[in-house]
């Protein structure tokens, strides 16, 4: 069995913005487990323990969907928290460019997820990438601190040109990404 999930990667310059939201954001947020950089992506869709034999399967549906998607432009900022600011456990950013492209995008994947046996999600996608994760109660002033001073945080747009099947190999010191197939997009003007 092979943990799985099919994901959106980020380049270096944004990957940058984020660490530097990370540093900031660690002045006064204590007991965050704050993502790595290779650990930074926007999930699609998580597949769990997936059975080697089912992956070429995986792999058409991935090229089948990839192959009607032009490359798009992305930007991230407007931070958030999951489930909420009294019990945050997730700190995030979310987008403000290429949000449209990726809520059909990750519709697409999920209906071709489901054709090939995995189970439909039961929560609306809520296009994010995760920056952090509470290892238990943070004080809510502290969670409304993290979203008042992030909520002018914004990247640069960048082209988002492939989507990715990842693999995951979890670790006493975290989890280890392997890229498991790419799926290039359409070329695009990139506006």
């Amino acid at each position: 069995m092979t943990r799985l999930f099919i994901a959106l990667e980020l380049p270096v310059e944004q990957k940058k913005d984020i660490i530097a939201l990370q540093e900031k954001s660690k002045a006064y947020l204590e007991g965050i487990r704050w993502v790595k950089p290779e650990g930074l992506h926007l999930t699609l869709k998580f597949l769990g323990e997936t059975e080697e034999e089912k992956i070429p399967e995986i792999i058409n549906a991935l090229d089948l969907v990839g192959s009607r998607v032009n490359s798009f432009q992305v930007a991230y900022g407007k931070s958030g928290v999951f489930p909420s600011p009294k019990k945050a456990r997730v700190f995030w950013v979310g987008l403000i460019k290429g949000l449209e492209t990726i809520n059909s995008l990750a519709s697409d994947m999920e209906l071709s997820m489901v054709t090939c046996g995995f189970t439909a999600e039961k929560r609306k996608f809520t296009p994010h990438l995760t920056i952090g994760r509470s290892r238990g109660t943070v004080k809510e002033s502290l969670t409304r601190r993290f979203l008042e001073e992030t909520k002018s945080f914004k990247t640069v747009p960048y082209p988002v040109n492939r989507i990715l099947l990842y693999e995951s190999k979890l670790t006493p010191r975290g989890a280890i990404y392997t890229i498991r197939h790419e799926t290039q997009f359409l070329p695009c003007d990139n506006k």
